[in-house]
């Protein structure tokens, strides 16, 4: 059984959210400041988005740098 995954509403944050994990993907307040959503509210997104069968890696964040998160297959 293959699983489709269903894209977001065109014109909705949560597509600007998809989009925003794309090739480098972003941290939690890039994407915070992008969708103007307290980070709380980014990582519940991640939440739905799992749930609808999207996959998130992270990036471990490093002395220079904070984790960075971006859609698995995603260029």
């Amino acid at each position: 059984m293959t699983s489709e995954l269903t894209p977001p509403r065109t014109g909705t944050k949560e597509e600007k959210l998809t989009h925003a994990l794309r090739g480098r993907g972003k941290t939690i307040d890039q994407l915070s400041a992008l969708l103007s959503w307290k980070p709380h509210t980014v990582r519940a997104a991640f939440t739905r988005l799992r749930a609808r069968g999207y996959t998130i890696d992270r990036t471990a964040k490093s002395a220079t740098s904070p984790a960075r998160f971006r859609l698995r297959g995603a260029k």
